[in-house]
């Protein structure tokens, strides 16, 4: 009997150490993982503040070289009918553009071992 409760107290020991590690694992994965997502979310806002003040300058450059030829006014108005164009674009086709590019990240992310 002595033999048989030495197995039954030795497999408890392993399966709780086991299952220790597991658990350590598991969230040694979850920490790196949230830490490249948090790390891939703070480079997209850096990369969207930039590329806004890029696109904001330009846009104005734009306005100038066009209001030469129609005016002022008018090269606004033209510089807003393309950002609503672009924006319809970007609505038209935002599965493609922005919900599949996010979401196979993510799956990739936390289903990928």
């Amino acid at each position: 009997m002595s033999d048989k409760q030495n197995h039954i107290n030795t497999l408890w020991a392993e399966l709780k150490t086991t299952l220790k590690l597991n658990v350590d694992y598991a969230r040694l994965t979850a920490a790196e993982k949230l830490t490249l997502l948090l790390t891939t979310v703070t480079f997209a806002l850096i990369a969207f503040v930039m590329i806004s003040l890029f696109l904001f300058f330009l846009s104005i450059a734009i306005v100038r070289c066009i209001a030469t030829g129609v005016g002022m006014i008018w090269a606004y108005f033209i510089m807003c009918g393309f950002y609503m164009v672009l924006l319809g674009v970007v609505v038209a086709f935002r599965k493609q553009l922005i919900v599949n590019p996010i979401s196979r990240f993510v799956s990739r992310l936390f289903f990928n071992p």
